[in-house]
């Protein structure tokens, strides 16, 4: 009799203890499917932890994300009429990164964003190395620049 108390106790443990492992994986799916829905991403080192990236405040070339902290120059002028030259120099970290990503995409497109506006579509036809950009956008695109990257968010 008491083998049988002690092997049904033994089996209600070990039933709770998978519920209970089943539930928390589950949870933590859950949770991760949750922080992808909303543009985050777990920090590196598998912390658990979600990480809200506020990339609609970002300049985009590509999958790079470009900071004030990355700019050494930003300026503006005149191309056309409603058209706005931006020149930028990049960082060589920056620089560095987008050249491999060029270099790796010869033949496809390079997207220039503000956030999650389309600013243009570049085809990349050859591989190039350059710390120095010229970007045509409108003149709210550029203000809109301007405003981010004095803001230290772009």
């Amino acid at each position: 009799m008491a083998f049988k108390i002690l092997g049904s106790s033994a089996l209600a443990i070990f039933i709770a203890a998978l519920s209970f492992y089943g539930g928390a994986s589950y949870q933590t799916a859950r949770y991760d499917d949750l922080c992808l829905d909303l543009g985050g991403g777990r920090n590196p080192g598998d912390h658990p932890v979600c990480v809200m990236d506020d990339g609609a405040k970002a300049l985009w070339l590509g999958p790079i994300r470009v900071t004030a902290e990355d700019l050494s120059k930003f300026e503006t002028d005149q191309a056309a009429e409603g058209q706005t030259q931006v020149h930028l120099s990049l960082s060589p970290a920056i620089a560095a990164a987008l050249s491999g990503f060029i270099e790796q995409s010869v033949g496809g497109q390079i997207e220039i964003r503000i956030g999650g506006d389309l600013i243009n579509t570049v085809h990349i036809a050859e591989a190039v190395s350059t710390e120095n950009l010229t970007i045509v956008m409108t003149d709210t695109q550029a203000e809109q620049l301007a405003i981010l990257i004095a803001s230290g968010n772009g």
